[in-house]
């Protein structure tokens, strides 16, 4: 098993769709291997060439992507397309997909790195204000027998409570991962999914995936020919992604009761409810594949709309608490100053 850190995650993306588009021009995986293997750094050569021998032993090409830490659900993208028989398409997708996940989770990571920023200066700025500031300013006003302006007198209780908010933070952090390590990871997909669609925020996301994931594989492999039931057997075998493959194994078994794609689809609730109608009108002009495919990309579209404006939304809201907080600080020190300059008049 090697090591992530040697191969960066743009370059995984890179090296997907590069070899997605040799095997378009007509090259053999294997050679289309050994060619992006030249340009490579030494290390990443060594990989692409240990991928090469991996393959020449029959290992599919999902499998070795797999061994060499590629996303799980890159791995199925892959997988899907060896079973439908266009790999070269596949893997350009795969790679495309490896790409807008790096991009998304750059923009969360800019979403976050501002306000950590200002939260350390918020920290050390209340620090240096609640153990040398303040208790000067109480001596003072002490032997002026004044008080302490409203606000000031805020800010102190924000600083003398704020300890014990983050103390009692503390075990509940503790609580959930202990939680999360003991009981939530051995659930099954399905049982972990239903968790989470019951907090609202992350459920619509999560349907957004689910539905685009599903359209977009489902189409491509109906375009190569496959029947629905055959392509509900190639969700049912593919390990990578374990909750289509309990989702392959459900809607094989609805079709096996004699319940049309769209019902199985609708009953399981995993999904996009307008998702039943781009089957039905699909199986009824015999289109299903454009329309599932046509849909999916709608699909992603919409997802990646909701992250960016999820993003515009959050960063101006996080730095207007954190201004605000540090404005109330500064006021609650100049404050008393202005009091007692006014008190010596």
């Amino acid at each position: 098993m090697f090591e992530r850190r040697g191969w960066a995650k743009e370059a995984r993306s890179d090296f997907l769709m590069k070899t997605g588009t040799l095997l378009e021009q007509g090259y053999p995986l294997d050679q289309a291997l050994q060619l992006i293997s030249w340009e490579q750094p030494y290390n990443i050569k060594e990989k692409v060439l240990q991928m090469s021998e991996e393959l020449r032993t029959g290992t599919g090409f999902h499998e070795v992507l797999h061994r060499h830490e590629f996303p799980a659900d890159v791995a199925a993208y892959v997988f899907f397309s060896e079973q439908g028989g266009f790999l070269s398409d596949g893997l350009k997708g795969a790679g495309e997909l490896y790409q807008k996940r790096i991009k998304i989770r750059g923009s969360m990571q800019k979403l976050l790195r501002y306000p950590v920023v200002l939260m350390w200066i918020l920290f050390m700025i209340a620090v240096v204000m609640v153990n040398y500031l303040f208790p000067s300013f109480r001596l003072l006003f002490q032997s002026l027998d004044m008080d302490f302006p409203v606000l000031t007198r805020m800010m102190l209780q924000l600083f003398q409570y704020a300890p014990y908010a983050a103390a009692m933070l503390l075990p509940l952090m503790l609580t959930g991962f202990i939680y999360y390590m003991r009981r939530f990871r051995h659930f099954t997909p399905q049982r972990q999914y239903a968790s989470l669609y019951r907090l609202p925020w992350i459920s619509s996301y999560l349907k957004l995936f689910l539905t685009y994931y599903f359209s977009l594989q489902f189409s491509s492999m109906l375009k190569g020919g496959v029947s629905i039931y055959e392509v509900c057997l190639v969700f049912e075998k593919q390990h990578h992604f374990p909750f289509f493959q309990m989702e392959g194994s459900r809607l094989k078994q609805k079709l096996k009761e004699g319940k049309t794609l769209y019902t199985a689809v609708e009953e399981s609730g995993w999904y996009r409810g307008d998702m039943k109608y781009v089957i039905q009108h699909g199986q009824v002009s015999g289109r299903l594949a454009e329309d599932l495919a046509f849909y999916g990309e709608r699909m992603l579209e919409v997802l990646e709309e909701r992250i960016n404006k999820t993003v515009m939304i959050l960063q101006p809201v996080l730095f207007l608490i954190i201004g605000m907080i540090i404005l109330g600080m500064f006021l609650s020190v100049f404050l008393p100053m202005f009091q007692l300059m006014s008190s010596m008049q």
